[in-house]
């Protein structure tokens, strides 16, 4: 498996592809918010870690197994999607890792319904620090790193 941060150059080449990677893989759990937040997430914004965005991918046996971007170090939007056949080896985990390690921080909300992402955020070392009524209504812990 091979963890990768994308450039800014490498995210302009395939951010639709990605983008389309997250509406197909992500369950129905990913937010028109969180897509348009994909959508709108520019190069630029990945060219500097003062801005906090981070673009990091997972790939095994040369195909893409997992995705997961960081905006403003998640404060805005913090995404993870995982291919339906890898789940459960701990992509989410990593990915989680990398964009702290990225970001230095890093801040992530979860709908309660949600169990795998809470376990890859506990795993990665976040913390839930509090609940909250989410965009779709639901109740969603915050975590934090």
């Amino acid at each position: 498996m091979k963890v990768k941060l994308l450039s800014p150059a490498e995210w302009a080449i395939a951010k639709e592809k990605l983008i389309a990677f997250f509406i197909r893989f992500g369950d129905s759990r990913i937010t028109a918010v969180g897509i348009k937040a994909l959508q709108e997430l520019s190069p630029a914004s990945l060219s500097s870690t003062e801005a906090g965005s981070a673009v990091v991918v997972a790939i095994e046996d040369g195909k893409l197994a997992a995705c997961a971007v960081a905006v403003d170090a998640g404060e805005q939007a913090c995404l993870i999607v995982v291919r339906s056949e890898m789940r459960g080896k701990g992509f989410a985990t990593l990915l989680l890792r990398a964009l702290k390690s990225h970001c230095g921080r890093l801040t992530c909300n979860v709908a309660t319904d949600n169990s795998a992402s809470m376990q890859a955020c506990f795993r990665s070392g976040m913390k839930a620090v509090s609940l909250h009524q989410g965009p779709t209504g639901k109740s969603t812990l915050r975590f934090e790193s």
